[in-house]
């Protein structure tokens, strides 16, 4: 009996390794060799296809809009297909596209091709909530969502460091078909490793969770006060990280005169620290709780959003961009480990598409608001003092947020 339940608790563990790192690969897929790419490529290509800046933005909002319909579709697809192939699926055709872009001969057919990598983006991400809270076991689970959020970080990394090599020697179009190929394969094997090692993932029957907690749970409404909440700071995120992000170069470059190249460290520390922020806070939340964890998150969120705007030295930016590097990957991932841990696997999927919808609808009013601020105020300033106080709210926010717990029922 006792050995019985040693292999079982070795296979729970493999399986909760295999989902992470499987999915932190997808992630970096999907978002980092994805979307990000083409902002990274955007001047090679407008040589070749001969767009203007006005088609960039379109190509950004054609993304955002198809992320938000797959959104509003991935509760339904997920009950019908299961999220695990879902996943794969998602992934597998973003590695299409990303190979087709590389053939494209106009501006028209490469918007439509990478707008539409929105919506596999929003088809990978989404349901993993609903096989980490049926694949991992309970006390993984903040560390698992958190190593995904930094998968964003990862692909960033690695088309930073891999396009300009193929583009000086071969041009843009070698980078989508290279990294095209490659996430091809990683869907492949990730279905692979997934099918051996996480079974889990492509089955209805949640780790460590008993039937009749799991029905009591799948009982509960989805528009309850928890879920409300959650949503609320899904929006909240949106709206502080959004700007951050947008106005960062504009304000410290435009107003107040500082270099590219200082700018450019500012979001290489941002990044660097992307690459394990979401997972250290994620095992810190293992042990002190979530809760604990996000309001601190988005306590250093609008310390980071402070500093920038009373900035009277270089030093105080550097700060800046560590408290951000340092929360903004945390708050995507502890998120979404809240959810595992107090939603029912048969609900986690829904609660979370509708938070991606509440955060989509938040990062465009953040980023649409921030812009009109300087024309009222004459600075930017103010917009990242609105930033901050948007920040503490949310934290204001986590305090009314129940506890998680594993027989939790929101």
């Amino acid at each position: 009996m006792a050995l019985a339940t040693l292999v079982e608790a070795k296979h729970r563990k493999r399986a909760s390794v295999t989902v992470a790192i499987v999915f932190t690969a997808y992630m970096a897929v999907v978002f980092g060799l994805g979307l990000y790419l083409f902002s990274l490529l955007a001047s090679e290509m407008r040589q070749t296809l001969g767009f203007g800046t006005q088609t960039i933005g379109a190509v950004t909002a054609a993304a955002q809009i198809s992320f938000l319909i797959a959104a509003f579709l991935c509760p339904r697809l997920t009950k019908r297909f299961g999220e695990g192939r879902l996943i794969v699926v998602a992934v597998g055709v973003a590695g299409i596209i990303l190979s087709a872009v590389s053939a494209v001969g106009s501006a028209m057919s490469m918007a439509i091709l990478i707008g539409s990598l929105g919506a596999c983006a929003a088809f990978m991400v989404i349901p993993t909530v609903g096989v980490i809270s049926r694949a991992v076991d309970y006390q993984y689970r903040s560390r698992v969502n958190g190593l995904v959020s930094s998968g964003t970080a990862y692909g960033q990394f690695a088309a930073g460091s891999i396009a300009p090599w193929f583009v000086l020697d071969a041009g843009w179009r070698s980078v989508w078909l290279v990294l095209g190929i490659a996430s091809i394969v990683i869907a492949i094997v990730g279905f692979a490793a997934l099918k051996a090692f996480a079974p889990a993932t492509f089955s209805n029957q949640t780790e460590g969770v008993s039937e009749t907690k799991q029905h009591a749970r799948s009982d509960t409404p989805i528009f309850n006060r928890t879920n409300l909440i959650v949503w609320g700071l899904l929006a909240a995120s949106g709206m502080a990280c959004g700007p951050w992000q947008n106005y960062l170069s504009s304000f410290l470059g435009e107003e107040n005169g500082l270099s590219i190249s200082l700018i450019g460290q500012l979001w290489s520390i941002v990044g660097i620290l992307g690459l394990f922020s979401g997972f250290a806070v994620g095992m810190l939340a293992d042990r002190i709780g979530i809760k604990l964890a996000l309001g601190c998150s988005y306590a250093l969120l609008g310390v980071s959003a402070l500093l920038v705007a009373v900035h009277s030295e270089v030093s105080l930016l550097y700060a800046a961009a560590i408290c951000f590097g340092l929360s903004f990957f945390a708050v995507y991932g502890l998120i979404p480990a809240y959810i595992t841990k107090t939603v029912a696997e048969e609900q986690a999927t829904t609660v979370f598409a509708v938070a991606n919808i509440c955060l989509g609808f938040g990062t465009a009013c953040g980023n649409l608001i921030g812009g009109y601020i300087p024309e009222l105020s004459g600075s930017l300033q103010q917009m990242y003092i609105c930033v901050a106080i948007v920040a503490a709210a949310a934290a204001l926010l986590v305090t009314v947020l129940p506890r998680e717990s594993r027989d939790s029922s929101t």
